[in-house]
Order: C-alpha cells, then structure tokens, then sequence
C-alpha cells in the first residue's frame, strides 16, 4: 500500500460536478486528488444539456472555455410537436431570452467536456488519477480513501472527500447516506449523425402514443436522441435489434415528415436505457470528512433535464465554502445543504409534473395535454413550467411549486 502525501481535497468520480470541483479548487490553492474509473473518457449517455442558469455557473467555476472548447452547441429555439398539439399551434420558443447575456441552452459530447475539465484540473495543479478502481472511503475527522490502479495500491488521508460518482451513489452508500427514490418512467439515449434534414439550432420534444422523445442537436448534423416510455416496456430497446428499434420509434406523425430526418440518421454511440430515479436523500448529503456533489447528492427524474445545472450549482457552492475559511467541519456547509433541500424539493415537484404532463400515455393523457396547453394559452401563469429548467429555481415563482397550482393544471377545464 502506497500512501502518497495527503491532499487537501480527494475527489471521488471525474464526471462535470468532479471535475469542475477540482479545476476550482486548484485554481483557489488547495492540492487535489481527483479519481476517475475510467481509463479514458468514453460516451456512457451521460446528460448532455446544460441550461442557462447551468452555463451562469459554469462561468463562475472558470470551467466555461471547456464546453466550448468540447464542442458545445448553442440551441435557441425549442419545439413541440405532440400528438395533442395541431399544425397551426405548433411554434418555436425563443431559449435565448431567459438569462440576458447566458444565450440558449448547450448541448455538446458529455465526455469531451469532461476530459477537457480534466486536462484543466491537471493543469492547474491536480494529481489526476484515471483508471481508479475498487475505490473505498471511510468517513471520519481525517477520511481515509483506498484505491487500486494498474500501478498498485494507494490510500490517501485528506481533510475532506466529494463524492461525485453520480447516480450509483457509490460514496453516499459507503458512507451511510440513504436515498428515497421513486420511479415514473423508464428512458434511453444514443447519439446519431448524418442529420442533416433537422435544423441545427432546434431541438424538440413530444409524445406520441406511448413514447415521448427529445431531440437535442450537437452541430454538424450530430444530436442526442432520448426516449421516455413506460415501464412495463423497459425491455423494448434491449438485446439484438435494440437500435433498430429505437431509431424507429421515431417515425411519428406529429414530427415533419414522419421524422424522417431522425430515422435515416446513422447511430453514432451506445443505446442506453435506464429507470428514470428521482433519488431525495434522507438526511444531508454529508457526513464528517465527506460531502456529496452533483447526482450523488440526489437527483430529480431526467425529463426535467436539470442534472448538470444541478452539478455546476453544488460544485460552485461547496467551492465556495472550502476556499473561504479553513472550517471544514459539518456545520460548515450547513448554507449548502439548505439551499440544496430547497433546489431539489423544487425540481423533485417540478418534474413530477412534467412527467405526468409529457410522460403518460392514452386518451386521457392526450386529453390533458389539449387541456393544460389551452389554459396556457388562456393563463400566462400557468406557462411557469416552461421555467423550470432554464432558470434557477429560486427565480421561478412560488405558486409554480404548490400542490394547489398542480391540481389546477390538471383540473381546469378548457
């Protein structure tokens, strides 16, 4: 067992919330260990939208230039196209005007930009650790974390470890940090090319008869393309002929041209499908000598399409907090845990309702749809869900989070 000299900080998973962590706290001064599974960074379809209020934070990380640099894509315009939703209603929003001077959403290669952030952290001072295996942490006034690479055993003993190992939790659950999860859906992702019937700086979603899909373009005729389906299909993208199938999904008859410009693209990375968790932890995300950041720290379902802003919020504030004082204790990060329950109750809320919106299937569904799209259209207030993920959740007003607005929205009659 080697033990190298101990760290300020060991960072625990490589992902957007480790790594811009670790380019932060290098830059502020503090000696960091960032461990990554990984030998290089591949394509896990990994979230790939990074909303405005998301880019807000990646610029005060100073991990900007990264996103840019890994080929992110600015998106300003969103379109739906739904089966409840006519020809003549269908109309692009302006993603543009939400943060002045943030621009529209990003979309861009997950891993690209995670490398990148890498190479940043490594430049600015931290020992990167790829191909990090069989890491274990044991919580304490001075954490102890084990690993293994091809060059042996290692064991660290820093003042504090993040845990950023993103939906698997493996710190939070080598800690004794339990999670409440709830599933509504299940979905799945895979990059295409050769898409060069979609315009570039759209993207869109729908539903149609028992999917709803995304489309969320990456220049030069390269996108990510999501799925949401039921349940009780989880098994309907999976094994031989899986790809194939989830290409066709996407020939429907609300998309232009019967989504034509999707369905003759050409795969370009895995398919991968998942359960899609709503994970609240049960207590705070910490414990003495750890802290948990991005999706580890609790997560809301990914139709909402928050995880990354998410990440880039926790990251920034934790930052925060360890380059300001040198109380590094619990109670020292008692203004994150705060804000973080009060952040996540808001979106864990808000994309219960976009799943019960956008995410069920049948008559009554479609009905619902035509329903709460007419009281929009009646109700400037009612469209408060348009804001959910483009900008802060502290800046979407009150009423959009409470049980009475919900059951209007699915109670008002046309």
């Amino acid at each position: 067992m080697t033990r190298p000299e101990p760290p300020d900080v060991v960072i625990v998973g490589g992902g957007i919330a480790g790594a811009s962590a670790a380019c932060n706290l290098t830059a502020g001064g503090l000696s960091v260990v960032l461990l990554e599974k990984q030998d290089t960074y591949q394509d896990l379809v990994r979230g790939e939208w990074l909303a405005p209020w998301g880019i807000r934070e990646a610029q005060r990380l100073g991990v900007y230039d990264c996103f840019s640099a890994g080929g992110a894509w600015e998106i300003r315009e969103w379109m739906t196209w739904d089966e409840a939703v006519t020809d003549d209603e269908v109309e692009a929003v302006d993603m543009t005007r939400f943060i002045p001077g943030v621009g529209g959403p990003m979309s861009f290669p997950h891993h690209a930009v995670c490398a990148l952030m890498a190479e940043q952290a490594a430049a600015s001072g931290a020992r990167l650790v790829m191909n990090a295996s069989k890491i274990v942490v044991v919580p304490g006034e001075r954490p102890v974390v084990t690993y293994r690479t091809p060059e042996g055993a290692f064991e660290l003993r820093p003042r504090l470890v993040l845990g950023a190992t993103g939906r698997g939790c493996t710190v939070g659950r080598q800690v004794g940090i339990t999670m409440r999860n709830s599933m509504h859906h299940w979905g799945g992702g895979m990059m295409v090319e050769d898409m060069a019937g979609w315009p570039p700086d759209v993207q869109a979603m729908g539903t149609e008869g028992d999917v709803m899909f995304m489309v969320f373009p990456q220049g030069y005729g390269r996108a990510r393309l999501y799925l949401n389906f039921p349940t009780v299909n989880k098994h309907r993208y999976r094994g031989p002929g899986g790809v194939e199938r989830f290409m066709a999904a996407f020939e429907l008859e609300c998309l232009p041209d019967r989504g034509k410009a999707v369905t003759e693209a050409t795969p370009a990375g895995p398919l991968s499908v998942w359960p899609s968790v709503s994970s609240v932890p049960e207590g705070p995300p910490l414990t003495e000598g750890v802290v948990l950041i991005g999706d580890e720290a609790g997560n809301a379902d990914t139709v909402l399409g928050t995880g990354l802003s998410c990440a880039m919020r926790d990251s920034r504030t934790v930052c925060d907090i360890l380059l300001a004082s040198s109380d590094w204790s619990p109670a020292a990060f008692a203004p994150y845990v705060e804000e973080r329950d009060f952040r996540l109750e808001r979106l864990d809320f808000g994309a219960s309702i976009i799943s019960r919106l956008h995410v069920e299937f049948g008559p009554a569904a479609v009905e619902r749809r035509r329903r709460v799209r007419k009281l929009m259209a009646r109700n400037f207030a009612a469209q408060v869900t348009g804001l959910l993920n483009m900008v802060a959740p502290e800046d979407v007003p009150e009423f959009g989070f409470s049980e009475f607005f919900a059951e209007r929205l699915f109670r008002e009659t046309a």
